[in-house]
């Protein structure tokens, strides 16, 4: 509709049966139009929004990962102190096993040979005995031919006197 002093006047009717509804038809295709492209603008906003709240959570979990992570080395760490610390008490437990081991070797031989020593002592003894017993038996022998030969001269020398 072109509304100006300069040109000739308009015909509202022809304009209002005419052209009026092919402009409220333009009108309404540009809104729609206007509707969707509002539609999409508002789509995008949202769209950045969500991104946005997406990196702040992204970040938020690099952050918890990070912090995790850190904790799980440290942990490791802890671990490997521990089962280093472990190993040495281990090897120091089996040093110490062996040390013992080796101390009862030590005194089993120690009694081993206290054993012998007194079992030699023991046969040495036993031939003392039989030796001894043989001394005393030859003893008591020599000492009764001792007294029979006494007794005898006993007897010469009081038929002698008498």
């Amino acid at each position: 509709m072109i509304v100006s002093n300069d040109t000739p006047a308009t015909d509202f009717v022809d304009y209002f049966t005419k052209q009026l509804p092919i402009d409220l038809a333009n009108m309404a295709t540009l809104r729609d139009e206007l509707a969707k492209r509002q539609g999409a603008m508002n789509a995008v906003e949202a769209s950045l929004a969500d991104r946005a709240k997406a990196a702040a959570e992204l970040e938020k979990a690099k952050a918890d990962a990070a912090a995790i992570l850190a904790d799980a080395k440290a942990k490791a760490g802890e671990a490997d102190d521990e089962l280093a610390a472990a190993k040495a008490q281990a090897k120091e437990i089996d040093a110490k096993a062996k040390k013992k081991q080796a101390d009862l070797a030590e005194r089993e031989n120690a009694v081993a040979a206290a054993e012998k020593r007194v079992g030699d002592a023991a046969a040495s003894l036993a031939a003392r005995e039989a030796k001894l017993g043989a001394a005393e038996e030859k003893f008591a022998a020599d000492r009764l031919a001792f007294d029979q030969k006494v007794q005898d001269f006993q007897a010469k020398v009081a038929s002698i006197t008498a």
